[in-house]
This record gives structure tokens, C-alpha cells and sequence, in this order.
């Protein structure tokens, strides 16, 4: 085990490590931003991040689908061992295969994203 003392140096000289590129940088640049993108820039943004939305929507989608399909598993599982609260937990999976639809197209929607595709139905 290092000493009080050793473990302070090392912890300033990793602090230091760490901090120092940074400072040296922003000497280097004189602590400014570069501003030139301006609106091109955030409609890039935008557009990037509206195309990432489509992809995580779809992702979670596909998570959705896979829970779905444990849940209806234990479902029958219950149903077969003939145990009790099978209409809750049919319930509970149609309850949240709705909130999913209603929070991906509803409520994007309502906020005024507009989807130019129809992931639902794009067949």
C-alpha cells in the first residue's frame, strides 16, 4: 500500500494529466469558438437527429416486440399451470403495446414532428 503522501502525488499528477491538454488547447485557440457553420449547422443537426430518431424508433420498436413475446410466453405458461391474475397480465401487455404506438405516433404528432414515413404500415 502507498503512503497518504504517494497517493496524494498521484492523485495531482493524474488531475494534471488529465486537465493539462485541455488548458493547452484552449491557450492555443485563444478560448474562442469557431461559429462559422451557423444556420447550415443546425440544420444539419437537426436533420441528423431526426434521421436518428427514426432508427431508435425502430429499435425500440424491435424491444418492444421482443418483450411482447416473453411476456405472452409467460402468459401461456401461467395459463396452462392454471394459475390466477392471467386477465391482469393480458392487461399489462396490451396496456403497454399501446402506451408504445401512442408514445412513438400519437405524441410526436401532438408536438408537431412530422414523420415522412409510415413505419407502421410501410409495406
Amino acid at each position: 500500500m502507498a503512503s497518504k503522501g504517494a497517493r496524494i502525488i498521484i492523485a495531482l499528477l493524474y488531475i494534471i494529466c488529465m486537465v493539462g491538454p485541455v488548458s493547452a488547447q484552449s491557450l492555443v485557440d485563444g478560448g474562442a469558438v469557431d461559429y462559422n457553420m451557423g444556420a447550415e449547422g443546425l440544420y444539419n443537426m437537426t436533420e441528423f437527429l431526426l434521421v436518428m430518431m427514426h432508427y431508435v424508433t425502430l429499435i425500440v420498436f424491435c424491444i418492444g416486440a421482443l418483450t411482447a413475446l416473453v411476456d405472452a410466453f409467460y402468459i401461456y405458461a401461467k395459463m396452462n399451470n392454471q394459475e390466477g391474475d392471467i386477465s391482469k397480465s393480458i392487461l399489462k401487455l396490451f396496456g403497454a403495446c399501446v402506451f408504445l404506438l401512442i408514445a412513438t405516433y400519437v405524441l410526436p404528432g401532438f408536438f408537431g414532428i412530422v414523420r415522412s414515413d409510415n413505419v407502421m404500415f410501410g409495406w
